[in-house]
């Protein structure tokens, strides 16, 4: 494979995965929270939830809906890397990127249209993110590839598109104008390819206005170019990923911004501006890192990638090979995601436990820890589960590495 080639493959992997994919849980010193007010607020919270009398709460989740399948109609099957959102409708997009579309369904999961296609012209994709809503309803997509933003209505006519500079990786368009995401940029480097990766609030020039979280990520190119080292090369992309903390941000409905990196158990809260106004804390024991977790890692993220990766043309000793040389860190990181429900509930996904569970932490809307809930609500990595529309949505993966996209019923209950 020509070293331009592979450079390709591990920008995209950097840029796309690097990047960026009922029971309570009791334990240690019932105390109650923290709370230091200054110019910004902490919510220092016991690894026990400390709610008020009566408040302590869970969240059961009772799936109402299933779109995808595993073969048949093309408009029900999905490729391997694929990404959920909902309008204020509930309709649901989802963003087949293998296949370079979004397909659009119903609430009654009826399929109405495809958003776009493969190609570099307007309203084409050669790269594609989630879409998203401005505050016209109108949808907008992010292609790292073309770097821009492409704008379609609701009936998936597209509109127009705005130039980005660079990478900007998982973009949002923020409520008061600007934009919060993740931006790459390439470094000079003697020893193979290095990036510093800016998460942060940029202006509507993507100048950058406040920065969240700023760090180096390397990648070496390949000791070699036998299929031992290519084997490694993979390898070390995914491991790269495998349980490693990611930092991450959303926007609430009404604009409100959340950043967390996962290295501590903390989530800082900005205004729809880019100002800090809160860090939400909670003490916490490390979860290690299990052989079932390794396997469902493998048959989720790494197998997907691996085929995306080397064109469908890899022999099943090749995979073997790469899925041996990922390295995996002893512990999870300190969580895996987090979703604002409408009632500005924070819930954070704990512990995704090899697709047997979830587990999740609630936060109520002042950042006090209220309650800690098992559920089967799939969140993969919690990049795909969130709420809207008083409901909970997901993306689920089976056994098999099929993709669904699910819709579920929320009841809050008092435990």
């Amino acid at each position: 494979m020509p070293i331009r080639r592979i450079a390709q493959i591990c920008v995209s992997s950097l840029a796309l995965l690097l990047l960026g994919l009922g029971q309570a849980f009791l334990g240690g010193l019932a105390v109650p929270p923290n709370i230091q007010k200054a110019d910004v607020e902490v919510i220092s919270n016991p690894k026990t939830p400390v709610p008020p009398v009566g408040k302590r709460k869970r969240l059961v989740f009772k799936e109402e809906l299933s779109i995808g399948q595993k073969e048949g109609d093309e408009n029900y099957t999905f490729g391997s890397n694929v990404a959920l959102n909902t309008d204020e409708e509930g309709n649901f997009y989802v963003t087949d990127w293998d296949r370079k579309r979004i397909l659009k369904y119903d609430p009654a999961g009826k399929y109405l249209l495809t958003i776009g296609r493969q190609g570099q012209g307007p309203g084409e994709f050669q790269n594609l993110s989630v879409a998203r809503f401005d505050k016209e309803g109108n949808i907008y997509v992010t292609d790292l590839v073309s770097r821009r933003i492409s704008f379609f209505n609701q009936r998936g006519n597209y509109l127009r598109q705005i130039p980005v500079p660079e990478v900007f990786e998982d973009l949002y368009i923020g409520t008061k104008g600007g934009y919060v995401s993740s931006r790459t940029i390439p470094l000079e480097s003697d020893t193979g390819m290095s990036f510093k990766i800016i998460d942060g609030f940029f202006n509507d020039k993507f100048e950058l206005m406040t920065d969240f979280n700023t760090r180096i990520a390397t990648a070496k190119p390949p000791s070699g170019r036998d299929s031992t080292a290519m084997s490694k090369f993979t390898a070390g992309i995914l491991s790269g990923i495998a349980f490693r903390p990611t930092p991450m941000h959303l926007l609430s409905a009404d604009g409100t911004i959340y950043f967390g990196y996962p290295e501590d158990y903390s989530i800082a809260v900005f205004s729809p501006e880019g100002r800090k106004m809160k860090t939400i804390r909670r003490d916490y024991d490390p979860i290690k890192l299990k052989d079932r977790d390794k396997e469902y890692f493998a048959v989720t993220t790494a197998k997907p990638f691996v085929t995306r990766t080397g064109g469908g043309r890899r022999s099943e000793n090749e995979i073997r090979d790469i899925l041996k040389f990922i390295e995996y860190p002893a512990n999870k990181p300190a969580y895996q995601g987090f979703a604002v429900m409408e009632n500005g509930w924070l819930v954070v996904l704990v512990e995704l436990a090899a697709g047997e569970y979830s587990l999740f932490d609630i936060f109520d809307e002042n950042g006090r820890y209220i309650g800690q809930f098992k559920a089967d609500l799939p969140a993969e990595y919690g990049r795909s589960f969130f709420f809207k529309n008083g409901k909970a949505y997901a993306m689920e993966t089976d056994e098999e590495g099929y993709k669904f996209a699910k819709r579920y019923s929320i009841k809050a209950e008092d435990y």
